[in-house]
C-alpha cells in the first residue's frame, strides 16, 4: 500500500461514520409521522434518534442482518427500562431480504465505504420504493467522488439537495413521482461437482456477489466428508458449499445457517434450483441458535482475519457445535493465527491449499 493510500485510510478512520453525518444533518424539529432507518452495524443511530426530545415518530429500524436487528431491539428495550430516559417515539426492529415497501414519510440511508456501486444503487432504489409520495430520502455517504451517483439520484428526484463536508456527502430528495420498476441485481453462478452442475445465487450484500468465490472453491475442492453424517455450513452465504456437500454425500443432513436474510434467500433459491432435499437453510440471530455437540462436520469460509477476539469466538463456537471427534474444515487467506490456536484446542491439525487460499482442518478432541 502506498503512503498516500495509508494516509487516506487513516484519515477515513478519523472521520465520523455516515450514521453520525445523518444525525448531524437532521433538524432538531425533525418529526415525520413514520420513518425507516437502515442499519448494517451497531452504530448508535436508531438509539440516538429515539432519545431526541419530543420525537413522536414511529421509527422502524431495518437490517438485512438478524444479529444486528435483534441487538438493536435489545438495546431499545434496555433504554426504555431506564426511568431517567423518556422515549415518546414508537419503535420496531425489522429484518428481511428486502426493505419494506411501505409508505414511509422519511427514509434514512447511511452508506458504507465498503459498499459496491451496485449495492448502493440497489439500496437507493429500494429506499425510494419504501417512501410514500412526498416522502423524503436522506442519504449519507463517506465517498468524496460522487459524479455518477449524484447523476443517478437526479434521475430519481426532481431536486436533490447535496451537502458536502470533510466527512462525506449528505443527499436529500423528495419523492414526487413513482419509483422505477423493480430491478433485479441477482447473479447466478455454477460449479461442477462430479458429473453435475450446481447453481448458486447471490444478491448485493451477500458475500462474493459477482466475483469468483475462490475461498469457497478451495474448501469444496479439499474438504473431506462421509455420508450419513450431520454437516453444518456456518455463514453459508450463497450456500454453494452446502450444495457441494449434499451432492457429494446424498444421505447426509446438511444445515446451512447465516445471520444475513439475503444470504438465506439465495441459499433457499439454490436448494430449489438444485433439487437438494437434504439441505436446510436457517436464518439465525447468532451462535446461541446453533445446537451444541450436534455436527460431525463444520464447514465455513473465513476469508479475512479481523481480530484475535473474533477468531477465538469462532473457534469456541466450533468446539461447542461439533460432536467429540467432529471435524472442522474452513478456508481462509490468513491462516497464521488460526494455525497456532488450533494446535491448542484441536487435534489432527492440517493446512492445505496454495498461494492465496488455504484450507485448515482440525478435529475436536474425543
Amino acid at each position: 500500500m502506498s503512503r498516500r493510500s495509508k494516509k487516506k485510510q487513516r484519515s477515513q478512520k478519523l472521520q465520523p461514520p455516515p450514521e453520525q453525518l445523518l444525525l448531524d444533518f437532521l433538524d432538531a424539529d425533525w418529526q415525520p409521522t413514520r420513518a425507516l432507518c437502515f442499519q448494517t452495524n451497531l452504530q448508535p443511530f436508531t438509539i440516538e434518534l429515539l432519545q431526541r426530545p419530543g420525537l413522536e415518530t414511529q421509527l422502524d429500524c431495518f437490517s438485512f442482518n438478524k444479529s444486528v436487528s435483534t441487538q438493536i431491539a435489545e438495546q431499545v428495550t434496555e433504554l426504555k427500562s431506564d426511568e431517567t430516559i423518556t422515549i415518546s417515539a414508537g419503535f420496531q426492529s425489522l429484518c428481511d431480504s428486502e426493505l419494506p415497501e411501505t409508505d414511509y414519510d422519511a427514509v434514512l440511508l447511511p452508506l458504507s465505504q465498503q459498499f459496491s456501486d451496485e449495492y448502493v444503487r440497489d439500496l437507493t432504489l429500494s429506499a425510494v420504493r419504501s417512501l410514500g409520495q412526498g416522502g423524503t430520502l436522506t442519504i449519507a455517504s463517506p465517498r468524496d467522488k460522487d459524479y455518477e451517483y449524484h447523476k443517478f439520484l437526479q434521475s430519481l428526484f426532481s431536486k436533490v439537495t447535496r451537502v458536502v463536508s470533510d466527512a462525506g456527502i449528505v443527499y436529500q430528495g423528495k419523492k414526487q413521482q413513482d419509483a422505477p420498476e423493480k430491478k433485479t441485481f441477482e447473479d447466478e453462478t455454477a460449479i461442477r461437482e462430479g458429473e453435475r452442475l450446481l447453481y448458486a445465487y447471490t444478491l448485493p450484500g451477500v458475500f462474493s456477489h459477482r466475483r469468483p468465490n475462490q475461498s469457497a472453491r478451495t474448501l469444496i475442492k479439499l474438504m473431506e466428508l462421509t455420508d450419513e453424517s450431520r454437516i453444518l455450513n456456518y455463514d453459508c452465504g450463497s450456500g454453494i458449499v452446502a450444495f457441494a456437500a449434499a451432492a457429494r454425500c446424498p444421505n447426509a443432513d446438511v444445515h446451512a445457517v447465516d445471520t444475513n436474510a439475503r444470504a438465506i434467500l439465495c441459499t433457499e433459491q439454490g436448494i430449489a434450483k438444485n433439487e437438494l432435499t437434504t439441505v436446510r437453510a436457517e436464518l439465525i440471530t447468532g451462535e446461541a441458535d446453533i445446537p451444541e455437540e450436534t455436527y460431525d462436520y463444520l464447514l465455513t469460509n473465513k476469508s479475512y482475519f479481523t481480530s484475535e477476539e473474533q477468531g477465538e469466538q469462532f473457534l469456541q463456537l466450533c468446539l461447542r457445535s461439533l460432536k467429540p471427534g467432529g471435524l472442522l474444515q474452513f478456508s481462509t487467506k490468513q491462516y497464521q493465527w488460526y494455525a497456532h490456536r488450533l494446535l491448542d484446542l484441536f487435534t489432527d491439525v492440517a493446512i492445505d491449499g496454495a498461494v492465496h487460499h488455504f484450507m485448515l482442518a482440525a478435529r475436536k478432541p474425543e
